[in-house]
């Protein structure tokens, strides 16, 4: 029987329960959409088809074969492949393309063998082909744009004769015409009977691409059927099963002067322009999907990247070629990357909390190294930092502290902009709380807070306003109080701009009433 079966299969970490039973198959020569929130089940599932994990029970069954991996090699030989959504991980940069292809082979071969590499590129060469990538095989992999680096990936996996599939957000860094681009190669597999695992938060996407979806929801399926037959509002009342009902905050007052905006500011990457504007003690969200363009914006506000606009603080003027720019006009990043972008890793807490504030901590070139440990334990003190100790090292903190430190650097600066980019990514929830302290408390000083997340619960939780962004542009700017969970996943996956209140009240009315 041709298609691949996954049934009954059960996974649990400890006492924690990631896979209750769950049923999925894919037939040959189709796209069959995998979705669910974060935490429900989707990443496990793929793990065990692609051979990184084991099930604790269950049967994988392809093409009337019954299989049961140990790695993913084992997987692999199957005709499983899989395209991750960091397709820099699966690559060698310093090496060419039909080097990368080839690379599996080579390393699977356990005598040496004698290689003509002449065969390798013409093999890579007509792999190109197949996926509509018209490049050199001799071209390195670190000269190839992010899209083709991804079909380089796909080329590789169909190298080993792949048959089904895995996509993990295969879209989410690519512009509308790549991804037509990547449709039609998807079409054109799918006629020689190439099937595809379609993960995406995309929904809209995932409507024109797949022909079948199943639903995940908490380490069940909760849908399994024919996507023609769901509308995007249908999907995402399966996704996340009930109203998403959050305590009603109080509203906080903020100021009706402006103390931060961007007119016509150009994003490099998705070639798209933004204009925003945020009050003296406002906390201004952008929710977006993974691949919106969040960072981008981020980095091109702080001129880290090439941009062009106009940038106005407290009514002045600026343009701003170069970050040091921006920052002496008072406008600080937290990025998203803390440990690569953020922090002096091989130092102590007190260098790192201290680093902005060297021309008021030194004399005569020389660093006053009692004045700058009483300014840094001041900052561990206020900012609740574990351990207490400025001359810990701040490798050893944990995500959360290290996330402290990245801020409370700042602290004492003249800033006045206060940039988030995802400042929850990796911390726990307690730290979270803690984070979202020191946030409101910027807030309640005045300073006018950008808070870039793909957490949609935590821009409901502190946000004032939200913005909402979707490749590259913000298409939309409603109030925190005025929107639904369900309303941000909406209009974030590409749903329509108007209306979408109206459909989530229909849907509701009747799902009480079927239930």
């Amino acid at each position: 029987m041709n298609g691949l079966y996954m049934n009954n299969i059960y996974k649990s970490f400890g006492t924690v329960n990631v896979l209750n039973g769950v049923n999925f198959d894919v037939r040959q020569g189709e796209v069959h959409a995998l979705l669910g929130m974060n935490g429900a089940g989707k990443s496990t599932l793929m793990k065990i088809l692609a051979g990184v994990l084991s099930p604790d029970n269950g049967t994988i069954a392809i093409d009337g074969k019954e299989y049961r991996f140990s790695s993913p090699a084992d997987a692999k030989k199957a005709g499983i492949g899989l395209v991750v959504q960091e397709v820099d991980t699966a690559l060698f940069p310093s090496l060419s393309v039909y080097e990368n292809i080839a690379a599996d082979e080579i390393v699977a071969t356990k005598q040496k063998p004698i290689l003509s590499w002449k065969q390798q590129k013409q093999r890579a060469a007509e792999l190109l082909r197949r996926v509509g990538l018209s490049i050199s095989p001799n071209k390195l992999i670190r000269e190839c744009t992010l899209h083709e680096k991804q079909l380089i990936v796909l080329a590789k996996v169909l190298s080993s004769s792949a048959r089904y599939i895995i996509l993990d957000e295969p879209t989410a860094a690519l512009s509308e015409t790549e991804t037509k681009r990547l449709f039609a190669i998807i079409n054109d597999l799918k006629t020689q009977g190439v099937s595809f695992i379609y993960i995406s938060h995309k929904l809209k996407e995932v409507k024109e691409i797949c022909d079948r979806v199943t639903i995940l929801r908490d380490g069940n399926v909760v849908h399994h059927g024919d996507v023609s037959t769901l509308s995007l509002e249908e999907m995402i009342h399966y996704m996340v099963g009930r109203p998403y009902t959050t305590v009603q905050k109080e509203a906080r007052a903020y100021s009706e002067d402006v103390l931060f905006k961007v007119k016509q500011l150009h994003i490099a990457k998705t070639n798209t322009t933004v204009d925003l504007q945020i009050h003296k003690g406002e906390i201004a969200g952008i929710a977006g999907l993974v691949g919106a363009g969040k960072t981008e914006l981020a980095e091109s506000i702080i001129s880290h990247t090439k941009t062009a606009g106009e940038w106005w603080i407290d009514g002045k003027r600026y343009t701003f070629s170069s970050p040091k720019e921006a920052i002496a006009a008072g406008i600080c990043l937290i990025p998203e990357e803390r440990r690569k972008q953020g922090l002096f890793l091989d130092e102590t807490v007190r260098t790192n909390l201290t680093v902005r504030l060297l021309s008021s901590l030194t004399k005569w070139q020389w660093v006053l190294r009692k004045k700058e440990t009483q300014t840094a334990q001041q900052l561990v003190e206020a900012l609740q930092i574990h351990p207490p100790f400025p001359q810990a090292a701040v490798k050893q903190l944990s995500g959360g502290n290290q996330q402290k430190v990245v801020i409370g650097k700042w602290l004492k600066t003249d800033a006045r902009v206060f940039i988030f980019d995802e400042p929850t990514k990796g911390i726990d929830v307690n730290a979270k709380q803690e984070v979202f302290s020191i946030i409101r408390s910027l807030a309640d000083e005045g300073k006018a807070v950008l808070y870039l997340t793909s957490e949609f619960q935590e821009l409901l939780d502190i946000a004032d306003t939200i913005y909402i962004m979707v490749d590259g542009q913000l298409v939309k700017r409603v109030s925190a109080r005025d929107i639904t969970y369900e309303q941000l996943i909406y209009y974030c996956s590409g749903g329509d701009l108007d209306g979408a209140t109206v459909r989530f009240d229909r849907q509701e009315k009747a799902n009480a009433v079927s239930s």
